[in-house]
Parts: structure tokens; C-alpha cells; sequence
């Protein structure tokens, strides 16, 4: 026999006693080798979860490795709040001209500066920009709501299948700014409202869709009603259109979180210019 065969030879009988060994282990353990030996299957196991951080955390030297594109929030849960910028210092803080907590509004103070700044109904409703988020992908577009004096929630009804209602349908939180036009050198008029809250659906075969339509929407105007119609006919024509309405459209309900408004005019009264209401 030559070298190279009784090196075979060899593989093979170590191998037959493995074989033996893993199937008649050790009759004073009484356990047999492939019952110790568990195989994971790594499918089934779920990575673990990463830890809450805060918005101000930084990367240190103990992380893992980061991949190419990857943010923080990819992984973690990221708590935010007003301390982690300086709105904190705007809103109660020491500030030019207010020690904290001077300058505050009350709650119901604040609430009726939103009204006055946004507050109107049908035609007096408002153009705001509209942010979304889907698969960490955001988008912000421009659109109209009315807020609802009475429910404290805002309404705008919108063309099915567009990108924004898909986003809300997956992800219903949303964020919403309106500001006017001022002197970015004075800052003369200036008015900003900053809203953020979660969104809801409404669709035309939902009893409330027709009449938040009708209590609060701008519709009118597009059924185009001739100015000689009589109320009958003006009646008909208007519930024609308010049924395309339900067939084509969305409303989409929001209902406010935290609102942030800021007026330079809050300044001559005493108070800070930026004020929050929450519920």
C-alpha cells in the first residue's frame, strides 16, 4: 500500500469512529451528540432591537460599524424634544428680555392667537405646506385646510391617489407650516404657525364626509353654478357636484399635537414672540 492510499485509508477510519462516537455518546451522560449539538438556523433569530437615544447623541468609538447611507434613526428610536434645540430657549428659557418662564402665554391665550392667525372657514381657509414621510423618504407639498373652530381640528379634502394621501395611509404623522410673506430684513409682520399631529382618511362613503364638506370646505366654487340658477336648481347642481366630490376625493382629518406660533407682534404686549400650545 502506498503512502498516499493509507492516508485515505486513515481519513476514513477516523471518520467512522466519529461517526460512531456522535451516535452512542458516553453511556454515563446517557446524552447522545447530536441531541448536545443544537444547529441555530439564523432565519429564524431577530437582530436586537437598538436602544432609545436622543437627538443630540454622537457616535462613539464602541459603535458598529455604520454601512454607507445609513442614519441613526434607520436603527433607533430618537427622543426629541424642545430642550434638544434652541426653541427650548424661545419658548421658556432665559432669553433677550425674559428670565425663564417669563412671558408665557396662558393656554387659552394661545389658542385664540392660532384662531386669529389661521382660523377661518370655506373660503377663508388657508395654504399651508404639508410634510409626510414614507420608508424614511419625505416629502413636503402644498395644499389647503380649514381648522374647525369647534373641534380644533383641521380638514382639507384632496384627489385621491396622490403621493401625500399614500404616505398618510402608511404613516400618519404629519407636520404642517404656514407663515406670511415679511421683511427679512426687519422682520416686520412676521407670523409663522407650526403644526404638528396625526392624520386620518375620510372617504366618501363615510356619513361625515358630506357634511364636513358642506360645514367647512370650499366646494362651491367648483360646481360652477350659472348666476341665474334658481335655489332649486343651484340645490341640484351643488349635490351633483358634492357626489363626484365623494367619488374622486379624500378628506384628510388632522388632528393637532403641538402647535408653535410664532408673531413679532406678541413682542409689544410683553410676551415672547414664540408661543406652544398642546391639548
Amino acid at each position: 500500500m502506498n503512502y498516499r492510499c493509507s492516508n485515505l485509508v486513515l481519513v476514513l477510519m477516523i471518520t467512522a469512529v466519529f461517526v460512531c462516537v456522535a451516535k452512542n455518546v458516553s453511556a454515563d451522560s446517557g446524552v447522545v451528540l447530536d441531541k448536545a449539538v443544537k444547529v441555530v438556523d439564523v432565519s429564524d433569530t431577530k437582530p436586537e432591537k437598538a436602544d432609545t437615544i436622543d437627538a443630540s447623541a454622537e457616535v462613539d468609538s464602541g459603535h458598529p460599524e455604520v454601512e454607507p447611507g445609513l442614519s441613526c434613526n434607520d436603527c433607533h428610536e430618537i427622543k426629541y424634544d424642545a430642550k434638544t434645540t434652541a426653541t427650548q430657549v424661545y419658548l421658556y428659557d432665559d432669553s433677550p428680555g425674559f428670565s425663564e418662564g417669563e412671558g408665557v402665554m396662558k393656554k387659552d391665550r394661545i389658542w385664540t392667537e392660532i384662531e386669529k392667525a389661521i382660523g377661518g372657514i370655506k373660503h377663508d381657509s388657508k395654504t399651508y405646506i404639508l410634510g409626510t414621510c414614507l420608508n424614511n423618504e419625505p416629502l413636503t407639498t402644498t395644499c389647503e385646510w380649514t381648522l374647525d373652530p369647534k373641534t380644533n381640528k383641521f380638514y382639507g379634502f384632496h384627489e385621491r391617489g396622490t403621493e401625500k394621501l399614500k404616505h398618510i395611509a402608511a404613516n400618519p404623522k404629519v407636520s404642517m407650516n404656514y407663515h406670511k410673506e415679511f421683511d427679512s430684513a426687519t422682520f416686520a409682520g412676521f407670523l409663522c404657525v407650526q403644526i404638528k399631529g396625526k392624520a386620518r382618511l375620510i372617504e366618501g362613503s363615510d356619513l361625515k364626509f358630506e357634511k364636513i364638506m358642506v360645514d367647512l370646505l370650499p366646494y362651491e366654487f367648483g360646481a360652477r353654478v350659472p348666476k341665474d340658477a334658481t335655489p332649486e336648481q343651484r340645490e341640484e347642481r351643488l349635490k351633483q357636484y358634492r357626489q363626484g366630490v365623494k367619488d374622486d376625493f379624500t378628506i384628510t382629518e388632522i388632528i393637532p399635537e403641538m402647535i408653535t406660533v410664532a408673531n413679532a407682534k406678541f413682542r409689544k404686549e410683553g410676551f415672547r414672540i414664540y408661543q406652544r400650545w398642546t391639548p
